[in-house]
């Protein structure tokens, strides 16, 4: 009986078919670009505000809401990150529309809809970064990705 752990044999594992038949930098390149043309039909929503880069010098506590803006042409995505009682997305798209919303983080992808004002959240978002994939009748947006 061994005392690895799965963990280090499949990195021991790896190093060795690394070392035996490393990937040409050419398909790494390759792979590299077909993977930004996954959503070249979506427009990439720009961060516009976030309330965590605001100088809050003299106020006195933790922030308990955070709040994030991304702006694409004919939509904003209007988002708020809440910590009480796990992390929380809450948000709205602006102007109001319907529209499938996928919150995208290393953990997995969680999808979720607007009602008809737009509105939509998602409970238990893990830390790190994340991304949101907007998909509506007359839109398609990215936004950029930020750690929360």
């Amino acid at each position: 009986m061994s005392d690895w752990t799965d963990d280090q044999i499949l990195a021991m594992l790896r190093r060795a078919l690394e070392a035996a038949d490393p990937v040409p930098e050419t398909a790494r390149r390759a792979a590299r670009a077909a993977f930004t043309w996954r959503s070249i039909d979506a427009e990439l929503a720009k961060l516009v505000y976030d309330s965590a880069e605001e100088d809050v010098a003299g106020v006195r506590g933790t922030e308990t809401a955070r709040q994030v803006a991304f702006r694409a042409p004919g939509v904003e995505v209007e988002v708020m990150v809440t910590h009480s009682g796990g992390r929380r997305i809450v948000g709205q798209l602006v102007p109001p529309q319907t529209a499938r919303i996928e919150l995208q983080t290393p953990e997995g992808n969680q999808l979720t809809g607007t009602d008809t004002l737009g509105r939509f959240s998602f409970d238990d978002v893990p830390s790190g970064p994340a991304r949101m994939v907007v998909r509506g009748d007359d839109v398609v947006v990215v936004t950029e990705i930020v750690v929360i």
